[in-house]
């Protein structure tokens, strides 16, 4: 994903405690550091200071980068030793900027170092503290727990975290929960369900699961908050099956808000995939009313995720169950797959594993046969720099196609009845502002629209609006038509 350290150094800048930031990469991680108006033993910058500033407002001319105009940091100050910061500053950011641009490691400076013609000294930044190193972590406490943090010391490149860490906290997401279960794999012999991360995002919660007997793969509805008394929310899997897209979105609703996901079968060993819209809906709806047995339920999902729903709501009120609101984020009611990934293979796997068509001219790919295709796809993906995190491996590849496959086939021409339900719908203005709900919803239909690339609504900054609007249609409702 793209990162721009100077976005993020300019949303750091837009908080009212910064004087000057910088953020720079390191390996896999980036590292925030900033200035705060408090030095780094506490005594805050008196009145007098700022008033001084306001006074001769650029003492400096030519500020260092990730500096305020007006500062006044000169080149002639020493780098300080940097602390751990006392604001919870990935709590600030995560308002504005996608979790891929919040930096999961901070160091509060005095001044940031700057080189004698005035620039930012790249090299003089002290490195954070490392993990653990505030005594507050609690250490493994069998061998379980050791060798599942040992791995996650190896990913996150840091030499201690503690049982209750947070993988999301740590600065976790969805291919590095990629390679924690090849590495679960690779240490424990057992197969990790990826949504397990989400359910148990901690050393002792994936320390949990792995003491378990039972077969894992049976973990496909996942807990993605338990508390609360509100209506709970249950979203369905995309076309990849997958549902770490619903993060986000789980932790902007509130801790008073249970969230659900539904997880599609196959993408554990030994697991077939469904291939008809119906089975995927008896299974979804029994394993739901498993975990929680009685209604209501509001049901939702992204792209297929929100057809699935619709009929899994069909069925929960034929159950007598209460279905009060059903929320589709860019689900299409004419197309729900591009045709094209329905009639050709080539054009399906370059759908399911780099999210589109390639530059790659699609006569690379003809007259090869399954195996050489999946193979010519990663390779020409991988050298455009768009391979689908979901291909940590080829036996892992071929398992996400085989459920993109069937899910495509099972949603793609699936055509839905009238649904006299409440439906609201988050879509791209455009010609078609419905994606044709209106011939399908008697019920009331709100429309939202979404600006930008489709996904991004459910992802930082704009999942916070949608979440809050989620919220206020299961309080009061929907209007339309």
């Amino acid at each position: 994903m793209r990162v721009e350290p100077g976005e993020i150094e300019a949303a750091l800048l837009s908080e009212p405690e910064v004087r000057a930031a910088a953020v720079v990469a390191d390996g896999d991680r980036l590292i925030g550091y900033v200035v705060t108006t408090e030095t780094v033993d506490g005594a805050a910058i008196g009145t007098e200071a700022r008033t001084d500033r306001k006074t001769h407002p650029n003492p400096n001319p030519n500020p260092a980068p990730g500096t305020r105009p007006g500062t006044d940091a000169t080149p002639e100050q020493n780098t300080q030793t940097g602390t751990r910061p006392t604001i919870d500053w990935r709590a600030r950011l995560r308002a504005t900027l996608p979790d891929h641009m919040i930096p999961s490691a901070w160091v509060t400076l005095e001044e940031l170092p700057l080189t004698p013609n005035g620039k930012l000294d790249r090299k003089a930044l002290p490195a954070p503290e490392p993990a653990g190193a505030d005594g507050f972590r609690v250490p493994p406490r069998d061998p379980v727990e050791g060798r599942v943090a040992a791995i996650w010391e190896e990913l996150f490149d840091v030499p201690m975290v503690g049982v209750f860490d947070d993988f999301f906290d740590l600065g976790g997401h969805s291919l590095l929960a990629l390679r924690l279960a090849v590495r679960i794999r690779q240490e424990f012999g057992r197969e990790l369900p990826v949504a397990a991360v989400l359910a148990s995002p901690t050393v002792a919660g994936l320390a949990d699961v792995l003491r378990r007997p039972e077969d894992l793969g049976e973990q496909r509805v996942v807990t993605l908050n338990a508390e609360g008394d509100r209506t709970p929310i249950v979203l369905v899997h995309a076309l990849g099956g997958q549902v770490f897209r619903y993060h986000p979105m789980a932790r902007r609703l509130g801790p008073d808000q249970p969230v659900y996901a539904i997880a599609a079968s196959g993408l554990m060993p030994g697991e077939d995939p469904h291939t008809t819209m119906a089975d995927m809906v008896e299974d979804y709806v029994d394993r739901l009313r498993a975990v929680r047995p009685g209604g209501p339920y509001v049901l939702g999902g992204f792209c297929i995720g929100g057809n699935i729903a619709m009929e899994m709501a069909r069925r929960l009120r034929a159950l007598g169950e209460d279905v009060p609101l059903l929320v589709l984020f860019y689900s299409d009611a004419d197309e729900p797959v591009i045709t094209s990934s329905l009639e050709d293979d080539a054009s399906l796997m370059t759908h399911a594993l780099a999210g589109g068509p390639l530059e790659t001219s699609g006569a690379e790919f003809a007259g090869l046969g399954p195996e050489e295709m999946l193979v010519a796809v990663i390779a020409a993906a991988g050298r455009e720099q768009r391979l689908a995190p979901d291909t940590a491996d080829v036996e892992q590849a071929r398992r996400f196609l085989r459920v993109f496959r069937a899910n495509a086939h099972a949603v793609g021409r699936y055509r839905h009845e009238p649904y006299d339900g409440d439906v609201a719908l988050f879509a791209p203005a455009g010609d078609r502002p419905d994606l044709g709900w209106n011939g399908v919803v008697k019920g009331n239909l709100a429309i939202e629209a979404i600006p930008g690339e489709r996904v991004v609504i459910l992802f930082e900054p704009l999942v916070a609006e949608a979440a809050a609007k989620l919220r206020s249609w299961i309080d009061h409702g929907v209007t339309g038509h």
